[in-house]
């Protein structure tokens, strides 16, 4: 038995740098099963603008999120909001205590997330010309000053891996944009049940739980593909995904312009336009316990019990 123990320890110890993902913008095996799946055919172009699924989990300290699909390089972002902490903003506000940096706050005003939802942080990525990729994080209610901004984070070009591609939050990125899977093109057609679990690479994210108010709870995340002209027309892409048939957003919630999109609110849509990825640390905790399972059937088989 302590023989058993001790192997036991030793595999335990070894668990955690086992389970993380290897930041590079194509989906490990230790993501496990999808936190959300598209439902809808993007309205941005096959294989341009895409969020096919959701996967997540905690791991060392760290946040790892990975959403497969594609980002068109016209300088179209995808907008991440993060539920992290207590407080945050169901409905975005433009006032002193919003991150300015680059007018996103004035062009989200008004936009309410779904019942549950509230937003303490904003991460935006975005590709202008293939040639750079560029990347920030704003702290909502932090001040105006909230932010930290960081471009051409691949050295030159729209793909790569960055593990220190915001240095003061300590935010690793990668991206791989080869995906030419996952859903269609027909909006608002529905999308296939599976197929958005057919792609494999888009954005991957490790996030220092240190910089996201240190949670200890399920961290709601909302992602949303937005257009070119500055946070102004939202595709139908979110994950969670928009119930079908269903076009894209725009600024009214309808498809047409206005200049921002703070009219919208997801309530009036069907699901909800996030997902949760479970804390603690999920993955070395299955992990060990496949560990314990497997060690005591060896055990019960020596001892003659199966």
């Amino acid at each position: 038995m302590r023989s058993l123990l001790s192997i036991l320890m030793v595999g335990l110890v070894a668990l955690p740098a086992a389970a993380a993902p290897i930041l590079d913008g194509t989906r490990d095996a230790v993501y496990g099963a999808a936190l959300a799946v598209q439902t809808v055919q993007t309205g941005f172009g096959d294989n341009f603008s895409e969020l096919d699924a959701a996967y997540g989990g905690v791991e060392g300290g760290f946040l790892y999120v990975m959403l497969t699909g594609n980002l068109e390089t016209n300088g179209n972002s995808l907008d991440i909001f993060i539920d992290s902490k207590a407080g945050g903003q169901n409905t975005l506000a433009n006032d002193a205590n919003t991150p300015t940096n680059d007018g996103w706050a004035a062009k989200y005003a008004g936009f309410t997330f779904d019942s549950g939802f509230t937003a303490d942080y904003m991460l935006t990525q975005r590709t202008t010309g293939g040639s750079s990729f560029n990347v920030q994080l704003a702290t909502i209610n932090g001040g105006s000053t909230a932010f930290e901004v960081a471009n051409n984070v691949f050295g030159g070009t729209a793909q790569g891996s960055n593990a220190n591609a915001l240095p003061i939050a300590g935010l690793g990125l990668a991206f791989n944009n080869s995906n030419t899977l996952g859903v269609g093109g027909s909006q608002p057609n529905a999308a296939g049940p599976g197929d958005g679990l057919t792609a494999t690479t888009g954005i991957e994210l490790r996030i220092p739980l240190s910089a996201i108010g240190n949670p200890t709870s399920g961290i709601k995340i909302a992602a949303m593909i937005n257009g070119a002209n500055t946070y102004d027309y939202l595709s139908n892409q979110f994950l969670g995904g928009l119930a079908a048939p269903q076009g894209n957003l725009g600024g009214d919630g309808s498809g047409g312009f206005n200049g921002t999109v703070g009219a919208i609110n997801l309530n009036n849509f069907g699901g909800n336009q996030y997902f949760t990825v479970p804390v603690p640390e999920p993955w070395s905790v299955t992990l060990a316990g496949w560990a314990v399972v497997g060690l005591l059937g060896c055990r019960r088989r020596r001892l003659g019990l199966l």
